[in-house]
């Protein structure tokens, strides 16, 4: 009989990023590599994704994979919790972002007597406002937070947002970046992926284009009819859609620089993304721990739309000479971001939901 699992990732939306089939969010990327990342440090891990069990593989890079029914809205919550009771074990459970799922998969912890650890995406998990729009989240969430043992955060900022939200200490394990090769394409456009909602305001983006009418721009995911209406009238903006991560590369090496237009974030996937390529990072106002400009990865607007045109012409006028910024940030993610050193930081995160669990 096979060992229990140290770890299970309870990744309910992963099915695309598992089977290649579409895109995902980022907490479902950076579970999935952390346990890739466990599991090569010799970790017993297992994934719990929603699914049916013939379209799903049984394992993930010999990380067995448990498919679990999506609950119907409503009362599916409660439905839940008693799958994962019946088909999901572990020494440690472990959810990331803030939402309905955090007080599912706590209690199932608890009720199985097992640990928790719950990890935070956003800057947003820690907003008391962020769940007005959702009750059951905003009943649920904070459930799982009293039951979690440990709460793993992204940044030293969001361990302030963690003392001052929650009362709670938070385990700072930055973001995990997967290795890359150093581009070779020649930079040819702007690169904006990810969700069209309100907090991104992918608008930014397509104003952006309209303020640097000589450079291009490249806008990957699914627009509103807003969005597509203002890029169409702009042909300097190629709206493309959204696509597997593995089909980001190409477009990724071809980056000028890979833009965030978002109020707050964590730690976009698609910064270490690019990172990990040499490709600097453009934000109009979001700059997790301020590393951006710290560690020169890029150039941050401070909010101003004006700004951000400026570091823009500035940064595709440069663009073929980008040896040194590429440099700056393949070098940051080795040191920071490295897939064996995440995973020694989560070891350790693990073992502090052992000494607080009992």
């Amino acid at each position: 009989m096979a060992a229990r699992p140290e770890v299970v990732f309870f990744t309910p939306y992963a099915g695309p990023l598992i089977t290649g089939s579409g895109s995902t969010g980022g907490a479902e990327t950076q579970l999935i590599l952390v346990a890739r990342a466990l599991r090569a440090r010799g970790r017993r891990v297992a994934l719990a994704v929603f699914g049916e069990a013939d379209g799903l593989p049984t394992d993930l890079d010999g990380i067995p994979i448990t498919a679990l029914p999506r609950p119907p809205s409503g009362g599916g919550r409660a439905r839940l919790v008693a799958g994962l009771l019946r088909r999901v074990d572990a020494d440690v459970f472990v959810q990331r972002a803030a939402g309905s799922y955090t007080g599912v998969v706590g209690l199932a912890a608890q009720i199985r007597r097992r640990r928790f650890i719950y990890s935070s995406a956003s800057d947003f998990d820690f907003d008391p406002l962020y769940f007005d729009h959702d009750p059951t989240a905003r009943r649920l969430f904070p459930v799982g937070i009293r039951c979690a043992h440990t709460i793993v955060v992204q940044t030293d900022a969001q361990a302030a947002l963690c003392r001052s939200a929650w009362g709670r200490e938070g385990f700072v394990i930055r973001s995990i970046a997967e290795a890359a090769a150093q581009r070779t394409a020649e930079p040819e456009a702007f690169l904006w992926i990810g969700r069209m909602v309100d907090y991104k305001r992918p608008e930014a983006f397509v104003e952006l284009a309209a303020r640097v009418p000589h450079a291009r721009f490249w806008m990957v995911g699914d627009p509103s009819p807003r969005v597509r209406a203002l890029a169409k009238q702009r042909p300097n903006v190629e709206l493309l859609p959204a696509r597997p991560r593995t089909e980001l590369s190409a477009l990724l090496d071809r980056a000028v620089a890979v833009v965030s237009t978002s109020v707050k974030e964590g730690m976009p996937n698609v910064f270490l993304e690019g990172w990990a390529r040499g490709v600097p990072a453009l934000a109009l106002a979001h700059d997790p721990d301020g590393i951006i400009e710290r560690h020169g990865l890029g150039a941050v607007a401070g909010d101003s739309p004006a700004r951000l045109a400026e570091l823009a012409t500035k940064a595709w006028d440069a663009r073929s000479r980008q040896q040194d910024v590429a440099a700056r940030c393949r070098d940051h993610v080795a040191r920071k971001h490295a897939a064996g050193e995440i995973a020694a930081q989560w070891e350790r995160a693990l073992a502090l939901s052992r000494v607080r669990g009992g």
